[in-house]
Protein backbone atom coordinates (compact mmCIF):
# COMPACT_ATOMS: atom_id res chain seq x y z
CA UNK A 1 0.00 0.00 0.00
CA UNK A 2 0.88 3.26 -0.88
CA UNK A 3 1.33 6.23 1.74
CA UNK A 4 2.92 9.67 1.43
CA UNK A 5 5.83 11.10 2.88
CA UNK A 6 5.13 14.55 4.29
CA UNK A 7 8.65 16.39 4.40
CA UNK A 8 10.05 17.97 7.65
CA UNK A 9 9.96 21.07 5.86
CA UNK A 10 6.64 20.88 4.75
CA UNK A 11 5.28 19.75 8.27
CA UNK A 12 7.44 22.54 9.89
CA UNK A 13 5.63 25.52 7.55
CA UNK A 14 2.17 23.90 7.95
CA UNK A 15 2.75 24.57 11.93
CA UNK A 16 3.45 27.87 11.45
CA UNK A 17 0.29 28.83 9.67
CA UNK A 18 -1.39 27.02 12.36
CA UNK A 19 0.34 29.08 14.56
CA UNK A 20 -0.10 32.34 13.09
CA UNK A 21 -3.60 31.46 12.44
CA UNK A 22 -4.11 30.83 16.01
CA UNK A 23 -2.72 34.22 17.32
CA UNK A 24 -4.29 36.54 15.11
CA UNK A 25 -7.67 34.70 16.76
CA UNK A 26 -6.15 35.27 19.63
CA UNK A 27 -5.34 39.05 19.11
CA UNK A 28 -9.29 39.28 17.56
CA UNK A 29 -11.32 37.43 20.89
CA UNK A 30 -8.67 39.82 22.87
CA UNK A 31 -9.88 43.00 20.74
CA UNK A 32 -13.40 42.06 21.11
CA UNK A 33 -14.96 45.38 22.27
CA UNK A 34 -16.45 45.66 25.69
CA UNK A 35 -20.30 45.01 26.78
CA UNK A 36 -21.73 48.91 26.88
CA UNK A 37 -24.66 50.02 28.04
CA UNK A 38 -26.30 53.36 27.99
CA UNK A 39 -29.06 55.04 30.49
CA UNK A 40 -31.33 57.20 27.51
CA UNK A 41 -31.30 57.14 24.00
CA UNK A 42 -29.92 60.05 23.19
CA UNK A 43 -26.84 59.07 25.24
CA UNK A 44 -26.91 55.58 23.23
CA UNK A 45 -26.97 57.12 20.20
CA UNK A 46 -23.92 59.14 21.42
CA UNK A 47 -21.83 56.11 22.03
CA UNK A 48 -23.20 54.35 19.25
CA UNK A 49 -21.25 56.98 17.01
CA UNK A 50 -18.30 56.32 18.82
CA UNK A 51 -18.18 52.46 18.39
CA UNK A 52 -19.18 52.51 14.72
CA UNK A 53 -19.45 49.11 13.42
CA UNK A 54 -17.29 48.10 16.62
CA UNK A 55 -20.63 46.98 18.75
CA UNK A 56 -24.02 48.57 19.36
CA UNK A 57 -24.72 49.51 22.80
CA UNK A 58 -27.56 48.29 25.04
CA UNK A 59 -30.34 50.49 26.02
CA UNK A 60 -31.44 50.60 29.31
CA UNK A 61 -34.35 53.14 29.65
CA UNK A 62 -36.80 52.96 26.93
CA UNK A 63 -37.15 56.17 24.70
CA UNK A 64 -41.51 55.95 25.46
CA UNK A 65 -40.39 56.50 29.02
CA UNK A 66 -39.59 59.66 31.39
CA UNK A 67 -36.26 58.93 32.59
CA UNK A 68 -37.44 61.23 35.47
CA UNK A 69 -39.51 58.57 36.74
CA UNK A 70 -38.56 55.35 35.07
CA UNK A 71 -39.02 51.95 37.25
CA UNK A 72 -36.23 49.61 36.62
CA UNK A 73 -37.43 45.81 35.57
CA UNK A 74 -35.81 42.77 36.12
CA UNK A 75 -34.89 42.36 31.90
CA UNK A 76 -33.27 46.24 32.23
CA UNK A 77 -31.47 45.33 35.40
CA UNK A 78 -29.89 42.19 33.81
CA UNK A 79 -28.76 45.05 31.02
CA UNK A 80 -26.37 46.55 33.25
CA UNK A 81 -25.23 43.35 35.53
CA UNK A 82 -23.77 42.55 31.74
CA UNK A 83 -22.37 45.75 30.54
CA UNK A 84 -18.63 46.17 31.24
CA UNK A 85 -19.10 50.04 30.50
CA UNK A 86 -22.01 52.29 31.09
CA UNK A 87 -23.00 55.57 30.34
CA UNK A 88 -25.26 57.62 32.17
CA UNK A 89 -26.60 61.67 32.16
CA UNK A 90 -26.62 61.44 36.21
CA UNK A 91 -28.32 61.25 39.04
CA UNK A 92 -30.47 64.53 38.45
CA UNK A 93 -32.31 62.59 35.54
CA UNK A 94 -32.10 59.07 35.83
CA UNK A 95 -32.77 59.06 39.58
CA UNK A 96 -33.48 55.47 40.01
CA UNK A 97 -30.59 54.17 38.69
CA UNK A 98 -28.72 55.41 41.27
CA UNK A 99 -28.34 52.52 43.77
CA UNK A 100 -28.44 49.60 40.72
CA UNK A 101 -25.07 51.64 39.05
CA UNK A 102 -23.51 52.51 42.76
CA UNK A 103 -23.68 48.08 43.13
CA UNK A 104 -21.89 48.15 39.33
CA UNK A 105 -19.49 50.53 39.82
CA UNK A 106 -17.26 47.70 41.91
CA UNK A 107 -17.33 45.08 38.11
CA UNK A 108 -17.68 47.74 35.38
CA UNK A 109 -16.89 51.55 34.71
CA UNK A 110 -19.60 53.79 34.69
CA UNK A 111 -19.75 56.98 33.65
CA UNK A 112 -21.98 60.02 34.62
CA UNK A 113 -21.56 62.61 31.60
CA UNK A 114 -22.61 65.65 33.17
CA UNK A 115 -19.64 65.07 35.28
CA UNK A 116 -18.14 65.58 32.44
CA UNK A 117 -15.31 68.01 32.36
CA UNK A 118 -15.56 71.09 29.66
CA UNK A 119 -19.66 71.24 29.25
CA UNK A 120 -21.21 74.59 29.32
CA UNK A 121 -23.99 73.65 32.12
CA UNK A 122 -27.40 75.91 33.14
CA UNK A 123 -27.96 76.30 36.74
CA UNK A 124 -31.24 77.72 38.34
CA UNK A 125 -31.93 77.89 41.71
CA UNK A 126 -29.45 75.88 43.35
CA UNK A 127 -29.90 73.20 40.49
CA UNK A 128 -28.17 71.85 37.56
CA UNK A 129 -30.31 71.24 34.08
CA UNK A 130 -29.43 67.29 33.15
CA UNK A 131 -30.94 67.75 29.51
CA UNK A 132 -27.50 68.12 28.49
CA UNK A 133 -27.58 66.42 25.67
CA UNK A 134 -30.08 68.43 23.38
CA UNK A 135 -26.62 71.58 23.36
CA UNK A 136 -25.47 69.76 20.43
CA UNK A 137 -22.04 71.71 21.57
CA UNK A 138 -22.25 69.86 24.77
CA UNK A 139 -22.47 66.67 22.62
CA UNK A 140 -19.30 67.18 21.00
CA UNK A 141 -18.00 67.19 24.57
CA UNK A 142 -19.51 64.24 25.73
CA UNK A 143 -18.38 62.04 22.64
CA UNK A 144 -14.91 63.13 23.51
CA UNK A 145 -15.87 61.66 27.06
CA UNK A 146 -17.37 58.63 25.31
CA UNK A 147 -14.42 57.92 23.34
CA UNK A 148 -11.76 58.26 25.90
CA UNK A 149 -13.36 55.72 28.27
CA UNK A 150 -13.66 53.00 25.70
CA UNK A 151 -10.43 53.48 24.66
CA UNK A 152 -9.51 53.00 27.99
CA UNK A 153 -11.77 49.92 28.53
CA UNK A 154 -10.68 48.66 25.33
CA UNK A 155 -7.03 49.96 23.87
CA UNK A 156 -7.01 47.45 20.24
CA UNK A 157 -9.51 49.32 19.31
CA UNK A 158 -7.96 52.65 20.37
CA UNK A 159 -7.55 54.17 16.81
CA UNK A 160 -10.69 53.24 15.87
CA UNK A 161 -12.88 54.56 18.29
CA UNK A 162 -10.54 58.16 17.70
CA UNK A 163 -11.48 58.45 14.23
CA UNK A 164 -15.66 57.78 14.95
CA UNK A 165 -15.13 60.41 17.65
CA UNK A 166 -13.62 62.62 14.82
CA UNK A 167 -16.91 61.81 12.54
CA UNK A 168 -19.04 62.13 15.39
CA UNK A 169 -18.10 65.56 16.14
CA UNK A 170 -17.52 67.01 12.15
CA UNK A 171 -21.14 65.73 11.99
CA UNK A 172 -22.58 67.52 14.97
CA UNK A 173 -20.63 70.77 14.06
CA UNK A 174 -22.27 70.66 10.90
CA UNK A 175 -25.66 69.70 12.47
CA UNK A 176 -25.01 73.38 14.72
CA UNK A 177 -24.43 75.42 11.64
CA UNK A 178 -27.35 74.38 9.30
CA UNK A 179 -29.51 74.31 12.39
CA UNK A 180 -28.68 78.20 12.98
CA UNK A 181 -29.70 78.72 9.78
CA UNK A 182 -32.88 76.82 9.07
CA UNK A 183 -33.86 78.93 12.59
CA UNK A 184 -33.18 82.56 12.00
CA UNK A 185 -37.11 83.10 11.62
CA UNK A 186 -37.35 80.92 15.06
CA UNK A 187 -35.85 82.86 17.16
CA UNK A 188 -38.54 85.85 18.15
CA UNK A 189 -41.66 84.19 18.31
CA UNK A 190 -42.51 83.07 22.28
CA UNK A 191 -43.35 79.45 23.51
CA UNK A 192 -44.22 77.18 26.25
CA UNK A 193 -42.51 73.73 26.80
CA UNK A 194 -44.30 71.23 29.25
CA UNK A 195 -41.04 70.84 31.37
CA UNK A 196 -37.87 72.26 31.92
CA UNK A 197 -36.18 70.01 29.28
CA UNK A 198 -35.27 72.25 26.56
CA UNK A 199 -33.47 74.87 28.08
CA UNK A 200 -29.92 73.70 26.54
CA UNK A 201 -31.70 73.64 23.05
CA UNK A 202 -33.19 77.21 23.35
CA UNK A 203 -29.74 78.89 24.22
CA UNK A 204 -27.77 76.82 21.44
CA UNK A 205 -30.25 78.09 18.95
CA UNK A 206 -31.29 81.62 20.27
CA UNK A 207 -35.06 80.48 20.88
CA UNK A 208 -37.69 82.39 22.42
CA UNK A 209 -39.01 79.98 25.61
CA UNK A 210 -40.71 81.77 28.10
CA UNK A 211 -42.31 79.01 30.53
CA UNK A 212 -43.20 75.95 31.28
CA UNK A 213 -46.43 73.72 32.47
CA UNK A 214 -44.92 71.61 35.00
CA UNK A 215 -42.54 72.59 37.45
CA UNK A 216 -41.62 69.25 38.80
CA UNK A 217 -41.91 66.45 35.59
CA UNK A 218 -44.90 64.01 35.51
CA UNK A 219 -46.72 66.27 38.31
CA UNK A 220 -49.69 68.21 38.26
CA UNK A 221 -48.50 72.00 38.80
CA UNK A 222 -50.33 73.81 41.58
CA UNK A 223 -52.62 76.65 40.88
CA UNK A 224 -50.21 80.00 41.55
CA UNK A 225 -47.76 78.65 38.58
CA UNK A 226 -50.45 77.76 36.87
CA UNK A 227 -51.77 81.55 37.09
CA UNK A 228 -48.29 83.23 36.63
CA UNK A 229 -47.98 81.06 33.52
CA UNK A 230 -51.13 82.20 31.87
CA UNK A 231 -50.61 85.53 32.87
CA UNK A 232 -47.23 85.11 30.58
CA UNK A 233 -49.43 83.26 27.98
CA UNK A 234 -51.44 86.38 27.38
CA UNK A 235 -49.09 89.21 27.79
CA UNK A 236 -46.02 87.56 25.75
CA UNK A 237 -48.95 86.70 23.11
CA UNK A 238 -48.28 82.81 23.04
CA UNK A 239 -49.34 80.95 20.25
CA UNK A 240 -46.89 77.72 20.35
CA UNK A 241 -47.09 74.87 23.44
CA UNK A 242 -44.57 72.00 22.70
CA UNK A 243 -45.34 68.80 24.94
CA UNK A 244 -43.51 65.76 25.02
CA UNK A 245 -44.75 61.94 24.44
CA UNK A 246 -43.60 60.49 27.60
CA UNK A 247 -46.05 62.20 29.65
CA UNK A 248 -49.88 62.29 29.27
CA UNK A 249 -51.03 65.19 27.27
CA UNK A 250 -54.07 66.13 28.68
CA UNK A 251 -52.85 69.32 30.16
CA UNK A 252 -51.49 70.42 27.42
CA UNK A 253 -54.27 69.88 25.45
CA UNK A 254 -56.45 71.40 28.04
CA UNK A 255 -54.08 74.79 28.09
CA UNK A 256 -54.27 75.07 24.15
CA UNK A 257 -58.08 75.23 23.92
CA UNK A 258 -58.06 77.00 26.45
CA UNK A 259 -56.04 80.01 24.97
CA UNK A 260 -56.13 79.40 21.79
CA UNK A 261 -52.59 77.94 20.93
CA UNK A 262 -51.16 75.68 18.74
CA UNK A 263 -49.88 72.16 19.85
CA UNK A 264 -47.08 70.19 19.03
CA UNK A 265 -44.82 67.21 20.68
CA UNK A 266 -41.26 67.48 20.41
CA UNK A 267 -39.54 64.37 21.80
CA UNK A 268 -36.20 65.04 23.49
CA UNK A 269 -35.38 61.34 23.35
CA UNK A 270 -35.90 60.36 19.97
CA UNK A 271 -38.54 57.73 20.52
CA UNK A 272 -39.50 56.84 17.26
CA UNK A 273 -35.74 57.13 15.87
CA UNK A 274 -33.82 53.67 14.76
CA UNK A 275 -30.58 53.35 15.80
CA UNK A 276 -27.58 54.32 13.81
CA UNK A 277 -24.72 56.82 13.97
CA UNK A 278 -26.87 59.67 12.86
CA UNK A 279 -29.43 59.16 15.03
CA UNK A 280 -28.25 61.90 17.58
CA UNK A 281 -28.62 64.43 15.01
CA UNK A 282 -31.86 63.11 13.26
CA UNK A 283 -33.00 63.72 16.85
CA UNK A 284 -32.31 67.78 17.19
CA UNK A 285 -33.30 67.89 13.69
CA UNK A 286 -36.88 65.99 14.53
CA UNK A 287 -37.44 68.49 17.63
CA UNK A 288 -36.39 71.26 15.56
CA UNK A 289 -38.41 70.56 12.75
CA UNK A 290 -41.65 70.19 15.09
CA UNK A 291 -40.51 73.80 16.52
CA UNK A 292 -40.53 75.19 13.22
CA UNK A 293 -44.14 73.68 12.25
CA UNK A 294 -45.65 76.56 14.78
CA UNK A 295 -43.06 79.16 15.43
CA UNK A 296 -42.00 80.06 11.24
CA UNK A 297 -45.08 77.95 9.67
CA UNK A 298 -44.83 80.98 7.03
CA UNK A 299 -41.22 79.59 6.19
CA UNK A 300 -43.46 75.87 5.21
CA UNK A 301 -45.50 78.05 2.53
CA UNK A 302 -42.79 80.13 0.91
CA UNK A 303 -40.68 76.44 0.54
CA UNK A 304 -44.15 74.87 -1.49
Amino acid sequence: MYRSKTSPLLSAFSFVLILAASLIWSERALAAPPTVAASIKPVQALAKMVMGSLGTPELIIPATASPHVFSLKPSQAKMLENANVVFWIGPDLETTLQGPLKKLSQNATVIALMATEGLDLIDHEGTTDPHIWLSPSNAKVMVDRIEKTLSQADPANAAEYAANAKKAKRRISILINKTNQFTANMRTTPYVVQHDAFGYLAREFGFNEVGRLQTVPGRKPGAKHMAGLIDVIERQGVKCLFHEPQFTPKLAQRVSQEHGLSLREIDPLGGDLSLSETTYVRIIQQIVLSMQSCLAPQDQKTEK
